[in-house]
């Protein structure tokens, strides 16, 4: 092939290889940003709310507290396995105290009941004929000769 060639098969080579190395760098990103260690903590602690949450819901009281948080446990062990996140069982139980805990706390709070906001109240429309002073009138600055 000559230098000639080449230069002809360049556009056609751009525009297969381009998109691919885009959506590559794509997908490469979301990962590399998946890992980092901010990004894994907010995920560990959605997926920990979210376990607590439906334990709480789906148990009934009689239920001992130990077996919930066992079974919370295991919930969330499953859970960051299927997305592909290793973490200890010391901090998955330390992270299921405070999220029972805030959520406690939450259950907890006085509930605001009043209604603080005001809704909307359009200005009353008031018809020419209630103004209690005249409608002024304009008078022309010039007129025509």
């Amino acid at each position: 092939m000559t230098r000639a060639d080449l230069m002809q098969l360049l556009p056609t080579i751009v525009t297969i290889v381009l998109p691919l190395l885009i959506s590559l760098s794509g997908v490469l990103y979301k990962n590399l940003v998946q890992h980092l260690p901010e990004q894994r903590r907010t995920l560990v602690e959605q997926v920990v709310r979210t376990v607590v949450t439906a334990i709480e819901q789906a148990t009934n009281s009689a239920m001992e507290n130990a077996d919930k948080k066992q079974a919370a446990i295991l919930l969330v062990q499953r859970t960051l396995r299927d997305l592909g996140l290793k973490v200890s069982p010391d901090t998955i139980a330390i992270m299921i105290e405070a999220a029972v805990y805030a959520m406690k706390q939450d259950k907890m709070a006085p509930q605001n009941t009043t209604n603080t906001s005001t809704p909307y109240a359009p200005t009353p429309y008031y018809p020419t004929y209630y103004y209690p002073t005249p409608m002024p009138t304009y008078q022309p600055i010039y007129t025509h000769a």
